[in-house]
């Protein structure tokens, strides 16, 4: 399983990129967007997404570990594939597509080919439901008020994925502490702190 590829861009075509590593070329499949970003002989990381079927094995590239966050997102959602997948971020930017869920504006998400009515009302729906991620993701230099919020938003996502409930959380810290922490590093490490102290 590969988390990213640092290598040369050998052979760049719209729906995929050759990046040689090490000596090694390996096909990476990417959205529009991305072969817009890159150039032949230009050194650039991608971070991977591993498709692994019993036929076949995959690698999808992105730029920004955000995106793959969202692509994971669209492809865990019922008839959402890979190529659908990667059209539809080919199609919108992150805050494009988080405008539309915000607006649930199924009808602009239908402009993606093979998009049809259902599958855009599925796809609103089901990012709705993650749409506290997806802010995250749109957040790009966070500063002031938005920092202390993101800090805030991804401890609460990080300590839920360990099993502990908001409630919880909210008697290990209280805003005005995490109003004090300056990286999520920082506040991950108060909260351990204190579990640590409680236990």
């Amino acid at each position: 399983m590969f988390e990213y590829l640092n290598g040369v861009i050998k052979v760049k075509k719209p729906e995929y990129l050759a990046i040689d590593v090490n000596g090694v070329g390996y096909r990476v499949y990417i959205t529009l967007k991305t072969y817009d970003q890159v150039q032949i002989d230009e050194r650039k990381e991608l971070f991977i997404y591993n498709v692994i079927k019993e036929d076949a094995f995959k690698l999808v590239g992105f730029l920004q570990e955000r995106e793959r966050v969202l692509f994971e997102m669209l492809i865990g959602i019922s008839g959402i594939g890979l190529s659908l997948a990667l059209s539809i971020m080919s199609t919108f930017s992150i805050d494009n597509l988080r405008e539309i869920v915000l607006n649930e504006d199924f009808k602009t998400l239908k402009r993606v080919p093979k998009l049809g009515e259902k599958k855009s009302k599925q796809i609103i729906i089901d990012l709705n439901n993650k749409i506290k991620t997806l802010n995250l993701m749109s957040m790009e230099d966070p500063a002031g008020e938005s920092l202390n919020n993101l800090i805030e938003d991804e401890l609460y996502l990080a300590l839920e994925s360990l099993g502990y409930s908001k409630k919880e959380i909210d008697t290990l810290i209280s805003k005005d502490e995490l109003k004090g922490f300056k990286t999520i590093e920082e506040a991950v490490k108060g909260v351990l702190k204190k579990i640590q102290l409680r236990g």
